[in-house]
């Protein structure tokens, strides 16, 4: 009798194990929202002129001896590769942030930074050190 009992269950077994390995996989499509990318968090700057530049997303406070406070600026952000770019327009003056993971030594303090900084605003262009602020 025992023979008869593990027989049909080693048969139904085997049939679960089978149907459980054939079944299609689901899905990968998602329907839950994708995470946003994480906000870029920067500070660049240089010297004559000084210039600082406070970068949280799309948003830049350009700060320089007349723009104490942060004058607010909106720009369009571009990741390629490992340089980040920051593009807009100031009262019709085009700029431009290149921020890339480069070695950089300030001109003046001889502080060392993690990132080089290009910045370009009504086509003059500064260069300058940078630094993640995240």
């Amino acid at each position: 009798m025992r023979k008869e009992v593990l027989t049909p269950l080693a048969a139904a077994m085997l049939v679960l194990t089978t149907t459980a390995c054939s079944q299609h996989p689901l899905s990968t499509t998602s329907t839950q929202p994708q995470a946003a990318a994480p906000t870029q968090q920067f500070i660049a700057r240089g010297n004559e002129p000084f210039w600082t530049i406070k970068v949280n997303g799309a948003t830049l406070a350009l700060i320089t001896p007349d723009h104490l406070q942060g004058k607010p600026l909106h720009a369009d952000q571009v990741i390629s590769g490992q340089s980040t770019r920051y593009s807009g327009t100031d009262q019709g003056k085009a700029f431009t942030l290149v921020i890339e993971p480069k070695p950089c030594t300030d001109t003046m303090s001889g502080e060392g930074f993690s990132h080089t900084s290009r910045w370009t605003y009504a086509g003059e262009t500064h260069l300058g050190c940078a630094a993640r602020a995240d």
